[in-house]
């Protein structure tokens, strides 16, 4: 599941940085940020939260490598507690520079970074 899940990411990474459109929600890159941003800020996380997805998330390439994505994303509590706090991705694919693919993620104050191919891919906090 794991390397099939940052497979997708990455090719669809790939494709914004070529300038394709892609669906962002049917290429699963909206739940691929529900496990990125868990794994990169679990060490900051209340117990209980987890994320369910960003909404009006947008694309756009800040350099010939980095897609930057904005939006909403959601947050939940113990399945009791639903909000939405902004959201900020930075892709940064350096693979011709031998650093993999690092991810800045900033869901409302809480901020980290992680590159991609070392992160777990689960939910470490619910």
């Amino acid at each position: 599941m794991k390397s099939e899940a940052i497979n997708r990411f990455v090719s669809n990474i790939e494709r914004l940085l070529r300038g394709e459109k892609l669906d962002l929600y049917k290429g699963m890159v909206s739940s691929s940020f529900e496990y990125i941003a868990a794994e990169i800020l679990t060490d900051q996380l209340q117990e209980g939260i987890w994320y369910d997805g960003v909404s009006g998330m947008i694309p756009s390439l800040t350099k010939h490598n980095q897609v930057r994505f904005v939006g909403e994303m959601y947050v939940c509590l113990n399945q009791e507690k639903f909000w939405q706090e902004p959201f900020l991705a930075l892709v940064t694919d350096n693979r011709t520079h031998d650093q993999g693919i690092n991810v800045y993620v900033k869901i409302g104050q809480l901020e980290g970074e992680k590159e991609l191919l070392s992160m777990d891919w689960r939910y470490r906090n619910t």
